[in-house]
């Protein structure tokens, strides 16, 4: 079974927070922690990302919004993961003349030939991007 879970920043203190993504109203979001207790939080929605189910060569869960270094032949540089709604899956955005680009591979078959290791995230890290 495939695990479906989001992360979002905390409206209250910033903190990322991990679990299941919930709808309070049509502009209020909270990612729920504890079902037992409803335990949760709101959180900012421009900052919620989706598990992709892959791990970095680390490890480490990737995210919606996270920023890699590729490292493959050829070509060592930060991308970002987002969702490709043609391709029906999670894919990287790469900078290709000074412009970001939505690549059409999915981020899975990368993996079977790259090398990625989380860098951070496009709201943590925006300076990985050269976006100052």
């Amino acid at each position: 079974m495939r695990t479906i879970k989001f992360r979002g920043k905390r409206i209250d203190n910033g903190e990322w927070i991990f679990g299941d993504l919930i709808h309070i109203d049509k502009s209020d979001i909270g990612i729920v922690t504890d079902y037992d207790h409803w335990q949760g939080c709101r959180v900012d929605p421009d900052t919620v990302g989706q598990f992709t189910g892959l791990l970095d060569k680390n490890g480490k869960e990737i995210y919606e919004g996270d920023i890699l270094l590729l490292n493959t032949t050829g070509l060592r540089e930060h991308c970002i993961v987002e969702w490709n709604s043609e391709k029906a899956g999670w894919c990287i955005s790469l900078k290709v003349a000074g412009k970001w680009t939505l690549g059409v591979r999915t981020l899975g078959a990368w993996m079977n030939e790259a090398d990625f290791r989380i860098q951070g995230n496009r709201f943590d890290n925006p300076e990985l991007l050269n976006e100052k």
